[in-house]
């Protein structure tokens, strides 16, 4: 569905800019795809130039076969079969939350508009701002109106550039199922840039990690996550314990042949004669869904898992580990 062949582009006028590139990826029908970096690594320059609101300097987006342009080529910049939910949210100022709807609805009867107006307005929680007009709403409403709008006719492509930013844990999560759930109907591709490890794991298929303009690791979310190039990338989705050779257990039925990166929720605790790892329990936190237990090895290694239960600090422990 979408072909982004070697692009690359960079704002001649920023120094500090590197630019992005040479970059490329094919995003499927049905896909849901998050960027994930560092601020400054070109996330959003990225998702401008797949809109079509930058000139690329090299390669080609192709989107259904159809190149993509930029505006020396558009009067209008911008994808007609896309939609952009960005940072930089644009609601029309003059008209009322409802009008800002019905704007994206041309062509449709006036009670296919009015049904799908309420339906967005109850998602979005404006029901009460149905008729208010947009300048007269805080940044986080209009941030919701602006969502509203990208939302009223679902794309063949949706570009979401950390657009939940603003609203709490509740209202994001039902916003997302609602995403997914049209995504599932209509076959539609999803691009999300987010800073939230959480997010991209919870709701994306596949991440793409990008590095000074450079995407450095793409694939399905597991891989991306369990297995990660090194320990720099492994940090943008989560927490992590390098386990080296000398840290396993003479006991164990386990070989590795060199460090590995190993996420918390694939230790736990042995129940065996047989063990992967030993250790003393140097601290006991509760995060609010378990217990994070960090353990010394013998080799003075720190090694981290996740636990329904306290365990007492200075306590032994033997635990295993399971190879994603």
């Amino acid at each position: 569905m979408l072909d982004v062949n070697s692009v690359k582009f960079n704002y001649g006028t920023q120094s500090n800019f590197k630019g992005i590139g040479p970059i490329s990826f094919i995003l499927n029908e049905g896909d849901i795809i998050a960027l994930v970096g560092k601020s400054g690594s070109g996330k959003t320059t990225l998702l401008k130039c797949i809109y079509g609101l930058e000139d690329i300097l090299e390669g080609t987006i192709a989107f259904k076969k159809e190149r993509v342009l930029g505006p020396a080529y558009n009067l209008i910049p911008g994808n007609k079969n896309m939609s952009l939910v960005s940072q930089d949210f644009y609601v029309l100022e003059n008209h009322t939350v409802a009008e800002n709807i019905k704007d994206k609805l041309i062509g449709y009867t006036d009670a296919a508009k009015e049904q799908c107006v309420n339906k967005l307005l109850r998602l979005l929680d404006l029901v009460n701002l149905k008729n208010s007009k947009a300048k007269f709403l805080s940044t986080g409403q209009k941030q919701r109106v602006a969502i509203a709008r990208a939302l009223a006719i679902i794309p063949p492509l949706l570009l979401l550039d950390e657009p939940f930013s603003n609203l709490d844990n509740i209202l994001s999560t039902k916003l997302f199922n609602f995403i997914i759930k049209e995504v599932q109907v209509n076959k539609t591709s999803v691009i999300l840039v987010t800073h939230v490890a959480e997010e991209a794991l919870k709701y994306a298929t596949k991440i793409a990690i990008l590095e000074n303009g450079k995407i450095v690791q793409l694939g399905e979310k597991w891989n991306v996550y369990y297995k990660p190039k090194n320990t720099r990338l492994a940090g943008l989705l989560g927490q992590y314990s390098v386990i080296e050779p000398k840290d396993i257990s003479k006991k164990s039925k386990l070989k590795i042949a060199s460090k590995i990166v190993s996420r918390p929720d694939k230790i736990k605790l042995a129940d065996g004669s047989t063990f992967d790892l030993e250790g003393v329990v140097e601290d006991s936190v509760f995060n609010g869904k378990c217990y994070e237990i960090l353990v010394r090895t013998p080799n003075e290694n720190l090694v981290l898992f996740y636990s329904s239960s306290n365990l007492k600090v200075s306590s032994k422990v033997k635990l295993d580990l399971e190879i994603f």
